[in-house]
C-alpha cells in the first residue's frame, strides 16, 4: 500500500514528466556532470509547479519533508532536486549539528552547479546563522574533498547575503586560497564569484589579494571572474598593477 510520501513522488513526477514531453528542450545542456539527469522543464512551467505544491508541503511534518527530499535528489533528475530544495529550505531549523551528516549527504545528489548554489544560497546560508562554528568546520572538511560539488560549495557558500553580512571573510578567503589552483573550471568559477562578492564590502584587501593572484599567473577565470564588478579606469589600473 503507497504511503501518502508515495502518492506525492508519484504526483510529482508524472506532472515533470509530462512537462518534458511536451517541451522542445532536453536535460540542461550547462549540466556537466553526466550524473544529472532532466526533463527539459524550463524556470517558468518549474515555478508552476512548485506554487501548485505549496499546498501539499505545507501539511507534510519535517520527517515527511526529508523522505520526500531524499526521494527527489537521488531520482537523479534536476527537476526533482528544485523540488526537493523547495522543500528543504523551509526547514534549516531541521539541521542541527547533529543531522550535518544527513545535510552532506544529500548536497553529494545534487551533482550540478544549479542546485548548489541554490543549496548553498536558500538552505546552507541560514543553517549558518544558527550553527555558525560547527557548518565553518563542516565547509573547511568540504574545501579538501575529492568531490568537485563539495568544493564549490565550500566557497560559493560565502556568496550573496553571507558576504554582505561580514562576518565570514577569513574563512572564505583561507577556502578561496586552498582552491586557486583546482583543476575544475566550475571550482574555479566558484572561487571567482566568492571573490567578487567578498569584494564588495572587503574591497581594499580582496582586490589587492586578486592582484596578486594576477601576478603569480593563477586563472584567468578565477580573476577576471573576481574583477567584474570593477569597471573602466580602474579596472585597467588593476591589470596594470598585475602585469
Amino acid at each position: 500500500m503507497n504511503t501518502p510520501i508515495d502518492d506525492l513522488y508519484q504526483r510529482v513526477v508524472l506532472k515533470l514528466r509530462k512537462l518534458g514531453e511536451a517541451s522542445p528542450y532536453g536535460a540542461d545542456a550547462n549540466e556537466p556532470d553526466p550524473r544529472y539527469l532532466g526533463y527539459g522543464v524550463r524556470a517558468p512551467e518549474m515555478k508552476r509547479v512548485l506554487s501548485a505544491l505549496k499546498t501539499d508541503f505545507s501539511i507534510l511534518d519535517d520527517d515527511q519533508k526529508i523522505c520526500l527530499a531524499k526521494r527527489l535528489i537521488f531520482s537523479g533528475y534536476g527537476e526533482q532536486k528544485t523540488v526537493a530544495l523547495a522543500l528543504l529550505e523551509r526547514i534549516p531549523a531541521y539541521f542541527s549539528p547533529d543531522r550535518f551528516d544527513l545535510l552532506e549527504d544529500l548536497i553529494r545528489g545534487l551533482h550540478g552547479w544549479s542546485k548548489i548554489d541554490a543549496y548553498t544560497g536558500a538552505l546552507l546560508s541560514e543553517v549558518l546563522k544558527v550553527h555558525k562554528t560547527e557548518l565553518l568546520e563542516l565547509l573547511v572538511s568540504w574545501n579538501g574533498d575529492d568531490d568537485l560539488w563539495l568544493r564549490r560549495a565550500s566557497v560559493v557558500t560565502f556568496t550573496r547575503k553571507v558576504a554582505k553580512s561580514g562576518l565570514y571573510k577569513d574563512v572564505a578567503l583561507a577556502n578561496c586560497n586552498a582552491l586557486i589552483n583546482d583543476p575544475e573550471h566550475l571550482v574555479q568559477t566558484g572561487v571567482g564569484w566568492c571573490l567578487r562578492d567578498l569584494m564588495r564590502w572587503h574591497k581594499e584587501e580582496v582586490l589587492n589579494y586578486v592582484i596578486g593572484l594576477r601576478r603569480n599567473g593563477i586563472s584567468s577565470t578565477i580573476t577576471l571572474y573576481a574583477l567584474r564588478d570593477i569597471k573602466g579606469a580602474e579596472r585597467q589600473a588593476v591589470f596594470d598593477q598585475s602585469a
